[in-house]
């Protein structure tokens, strides 16, 4: 074969290869790249999606009749937190982390009687001892994590308007309890942050006001309002964020379910009315 035949030979050769191998294999990867373009933007319109309703249903606070006169506001107003969310009811000393009912079980029990008194409610489902732990903190940062929630809770629902810090105190019983009526109830404390020189005045005025409703239904159910502050104590307890952030001590370790849920459902009366009345 001369030189001239081999050199046509070899131009046919590589046409029948760009044609029959190539120029197919090309088209096939575009096909394929195209493909998992179109694959990868369907799963991207499927998470934004799905995204955007769960920001939705987090963020909608009211439902709107269809008589634009009469808004069915369903907006949460109360948020109900535990800096210490360990805390148990009915347990003794020794064991003061077990016992009967958790302080966020009775969180919860608080929030359904403020609902029943159509007081839209919600109770913070993290934990702060989970995020102390996370982030390698003593306990001495409960306050601190707990703040954070507090932010939060007002970034995503701006209709909240109370906030409870719920604990339960470690005093002796007989502290803790009155007798009224013929039963026993867990008695409350409203404790003020005394290291908060510009908002506590404010903090004050609504514990003393819901102090006074409650010893008007129940003689003897308060505790009282206690100024806490200096070595060991936080003494602001969030409450420069708003005036109307509450520390309650209901009871104590070894008080029974039995007395803390009288109290809970008056106090769920009291903070009730309280709330109607602003």
């Amino acid at each position: 074969m001369d030189a001239q035949t081999r050199a046509r030979y070899e131009e046919w050769k590589w046409n029948r290869i760009k044609k029959r191998v190539i120029y197919p294999g090309i088209s096939l990867l575009i096909m394929l790249i195209l493909l998992i373009f179109v694959i990868v933007s369907c799963m991207g319109n499927r998470n934004n999606d799905q995204d955007e309703d769960i920001y939705t249903e987090e963020l909608t606070d009211t439902e709107v009749s269809t008589d634009d006169e009469h808004a069915i506001t369903t907006a949460p107003i109360v948020y109900i937190f535990n800096s210490h969310p360990l805390e148990m009811i009915g347990s003794t000393y020794d064991n003061l982390f077990e016992g009967d009912m958790s302080i966020v079980e009775l969180s919860h029990v608080l929030a359904g009687h403020l609902e029943s008194h159509g007081i839209r409610t919600v109770v913070e489902e993290r934990s702060v001892d989970e995020r102390l732990s996370e982030n390698d903190w003593g306990f001495y940062r409960s306050y601190y994590a707990a703040r954070a929630f507090i932010l939060d809770a007002k970034a995503y629902h701006p209709s909240l308007e109370f906030f409870i810090d719920l604990h339960r105190d470690g005093i002796p019983h007989r502290y803790a309890t009155a007798s009224i009526a013929g039963e026993s109830y867990a008695r409350i404390l409203f404790v003020i942050g005394a290291e908060n020189p510009e908002g506590y005045a404010a903090n004050y005025a609504v514990a003393r006001q819901l102090h006074d409703r409650l010893e008007a239904r129940k003689p003897g159910i308060s505790r009282g309002i206690f100024f806490s502050g200096g070595s060991g104590r936080d003494g602001i307890y969030s409450q420069d964020i708003s005036p109307m952030i509450q520390l309650i001590e209901l009871g104590t370790y070894s008080s029974t379910v039995d007395e803390v849920s009288r109290t809970i459902e008056v106090l769920a009366e009291v903070l009730a009315a309280y709330i109607g009345s602003q």
